[in-house]
């Protein structure tokens, strides 16, 4: 056995054998013949971590330890720059990554960011980093100036298994989501100004400066339920591209509880990705009778409208003015009534007497003489059907 191939077994089958020879080449090239093949060989193998054991994602602490691994890219995020609480400006880029155990969010600062350029989706790599809790719970590996991402020909495939979710099945507090839903609703993309040090909604890293943000919303569902997302700054690009009814995949969201009315949704901020699915997913509206709707519940229901007011300007405690009109719908019997208000841009939609309507997830306050009331708001949607 040559010296060569005794080095190479020191790496534990991270790479193959050619992949190995190709590096030691390229290194006896970049050194321009001041190191022969052997010592070319042993800083091939002190790079790619030779004595160092490779450990699983499974397997990972947030403890702060180095890690080694070998991995397949599962999505990119473009770099961003940010400000440190010095003043001074950084740059950080986020990739995903997996192995047959699991995904894990990487995190490349400053000069390393610009890596990203070079990676594609289903590259394998080698990472050397420290594991720490992510920005959104779980696990993530930062790689700074003491790390290293090394591109590899592995020995073998890696084969990676991304969990989906179902959405029902969704709940405060979740890292590293996977959806797959159509879309049911599209909102307006909004800008803003962040705060000195915030981190939006999906931000990685600590100091963000100030500047302006982006945020939208759209609604999508799966068989079991559906889910209310909001995209951050470059992921509401997509936006531009969607229509009703399109499938879309997302990887790695997380969960959080909206402090309006206590529900979960789902954010897909720099270390997620979202895109267009060929996969066709079901959905279908569950309806509540209006005379079963309670109060405090979020609901979808389908009456006729029974009666019309004006639109009248409401000054809200903040001082901003609404639009509001109150109809009246009534089920198939007309034995039950309820009262609608209709907010903002819904107050203008045009309705007339025994028209058919649908008021997708309305509030259900109490209203005039403690009767209940639905609140379409800013959250909700309403569509006249015509058969």
């Amino acid at each position: 056995m040559d010296e060569i191939t005794t080095i190479y077994e020191r790496l534990g089958e991270r790479v193959t054998f050619s992949d190995f020879k190709a590096k030691v080449e390229e290194k006896v090239a970049m050194m321009g013949g001041l190191c022969d093949e052997e010592t070319a060989a042993l800083l091939v193998a002190q790079e790619l971590g030779a004595g160092e054991p490779i450990i699983k994602i499974k397997d990972m602490t947030p403890d702060g330890r180095s890690v080694c691994f070998t991995c397949k890219v599962v999505s990119i995020s473009d770099p961003r720059e940010f400000s440190r609480s010095d003043g001074s400006a950084g740059r950080v880029a986020n990739i995903t990554v997996g192995d047959e155990t699991g995904t894990v969010r990487v995190s490349l600062w400053d000069e390393l960011a610009a890596a990203v350029g070079e990676l594609e989706v289903g590259q394998h790599l080698q990472v050397s980093g420290y594991a720490k809790e992510g920005y959104a719970g779980g696990i993530e590996v930062s790689i700074g100036r003491t790390g290293n991402i090394e591109p590899i020909e592995p020995a073998r495939e890696i084969a990676i298994e991304v969990k989906q979710q179902a959405i029902a099945d969704l709940c405060s507090g979740m890292f590293d989501v996977n959806v797959i839903g159509r879309v049911l609703q599209i909102g307006d993309v909004r800008t803003f100004t962040r705060k000195r040090g915030s981190e939006s909604g999906g931000g990685s890293g600590s100091g963000r400066g100030g500047g302006e943000g982006r945020v939208g919303n759209i609604t999508i569902g799966d068989a079991t339920g559906k889910v209310r997302m909001t995209l951050w700054d470059e992921k509401t690009k997509i936006m531009d591209d969607l229509n009703i009814g399109d499938c879309i995949e997302i990887t790695c969201g997380y969960t959080r509880e909206n402090y309006y009315d206590g529900r979960t949704e789902l954010q897909v901020g720099d270390q997620g990705d979202v895109k267009k699915s060929d996969t066709d997913v079901s959905y279908t509206e569950e309806i509540t009778p209006l005379a079963d709707i309670g109060l405090d519940e979020v609901c979808t229901v389908v009456g006729y409208v029974t009666g019309l007011e004006e639109t009248r300007e409401i000054t809200r405690s903040d001082g901003n003015i609404s639009r509001v009109t109150n109809i009246h719908i009534s089920d198939e019997t007309g034995n039950t009534r309820v009262r609608a208000a209709l907010w903002g841009e819904h107050a203008d939609t045009h309705l007339d007497i025994g028209d058919k309507v649908q008021m997708t997830d309305c509030l259900v306050k109490s209203g005039w003489g403690d009767a209940v009331e639905l609140s379409v708001g800013w959250k909700s949607s309403v569509r006249v059907i015509r058969d």
